[in-house]
């Protein structure tokens, strides 16, 4: 197996490395503080082409022949300047537009595609209820059969860019009695009568991700949002949903990665005792410690991303990916923040927001402990 990038890869990388080195980290602390929704740079990135990584070329896509390999870079490099927008942007690149992309008509995609990747419009999807988090089937959500269509009715929560998208893919139930195999998709447009948003959650990390409640009363959609067959929801979109944890390994990546290069800094900058604090073996043996971890996460998150391009079932790797990437965030930043002391506690050090900023790829695209219930049944277990 070839390791390395190919050249277009590390090209890709490269560029995509400057903007967040010249348009994302000179704002990431502001966009902390402000929790504002980075606009700016999600219509930037949609003009430059960004956007589109995971689609064909018809659609405003780049037609890429390793989409998961690409999108990973795209993501890990924003995450390494701000987690938040990276985690605006690995959702409504993935999972957000491609339920449009695969089981929405031609007419919905030139609607709703095209312009969400321009930067246009801003996508979101909507699966989690206020009780129905890790047990999918337990969804309320409600989607009645009408004369023209659709009418639903339910409550989703915790839902990435809700405040702000044009555009949200709804899972609601059709069949009750069926559980996960009684759920299909539908295509709300937030413009909708009945469609609100509930409220805005406020989060102690990943503040410009925008997060929120939404609220469906009596929405009605043409039979034309009904996205693939009805009853397959959960089935369709489950592997995506699985390819979006491979998305959340490589948010955990990029802040590792930026976290490890801080604290490597620092310990050369640093002097205690006339010398640099690098030169202690505790903090030598610790910054070697995040640095294996970082190598592992990246191990694992490239080979899933390869995986997943080559056509192999994606649901284990991962799974996998996403528990050793987003642990090992978790322990790096924290160890990068006891290499800077009390100035790891201090706003004017972007290591703090490292630290918040790990909790979040722990929860998210499921918690770890659903992750090693996934990777043990597929293990046969």
């Amino acid at each position: 197996m070839d390791f390395e990038f190919t050249e277009e890869q590390r090209e890709f990388q490269k560029h995509i490395s400057r903007y967040v080195d010249e348009r994302v980290i000179p704002v990431a602390e502001s966009l902390d503080d402000t929790e504002d929704f980075p606009r700016d740079i999600v219509k930037e990135l949609g003009g430059l082409g960004y956007l589109g990584i995971k689609y064909p070329q018809e659609y405003g896509g780049s037609g890429l022949d390793n989409p998961n390999v690409f999108h990973c870079i795209f993501c890990e490099e924003l995450a390494r300047g701000s987690l938040g927008v990276a985690s605006v942007l690995g959702m409504h690149t993935s999972t957000a537009t491609h339920t449009v992309y695969e089981w929405g008509t031609e007419a919905l995609r030139q609607e709703y595609l095209v312009p969400a990747l321009a930067g246009d419009k801003i996508a979101a999807f909507g699966l989690t209820e206020p009780g129905a988090g890790s047990d999918a089937a337990a969804i309320r959500t409600r989607a009645v059969r009408t004369s023209g269509g659709w009418r639903l009715n339910g409550t989703k929560i915790f839902i990435s860019n809700g405040t702000v998208a044009d555009f949200v893919t709804i899972a609601a139930k059709t069949d009750p009695e069926k559980g996960v195999h009684g759920i299909s998709l539908f295509l709300v447009d937030t413009r909708t009568p009945g469609f609100s948003v509930g409220r805005r959650l406020e989060k102690f990390s990943n503040k410009c991700s925008d997060t929120a409640e939404l609220v469906l009363e009596d929405v009605e959609v043409g039979e034309d949002r009904l996205l693939g067959e009805e009853n397959k929801g959960f089935t369709n979109v489950y592997l995506s949903l699985a390819i979006d944890r491979v998305m959340t390994a490589a948010l955990a990546l990029g802040v590792s990665r930026a976290a490890y290069q801080a604290a490597l800094r620092y310990s050369k900058e640093r002097e205690q005792f006339g010398r640099p604090i690098g030169k202690f073996q505790a903090v030598e043996f610790r910054l070697v410690d995040m640095l294996a971890k970082l190598k592992t996460a990246e191990l694992h998150t490239y080979y899933a991303a390869w995986a997943a391009d080559h056509g192999k079932n994606p649901v284990a790797d991962a799974a996998m990916a996403k528990l050793v990437a987003s642990e090992a965030a978790s322990d790096i930043c924290r160890m990068a923040v006891s290499i800077f002391g009390g100035y790891g506690l201090m706003k004017e050090f972007a290591v703090q927001r490292y630290l918040r900023d790990s909790f979040f790829p722990l929860v998210a695209g499921g918690t770890n402990d659903i992750m090693k219930l996934v990777i043990a049944r597929q293990s046969g277990l």
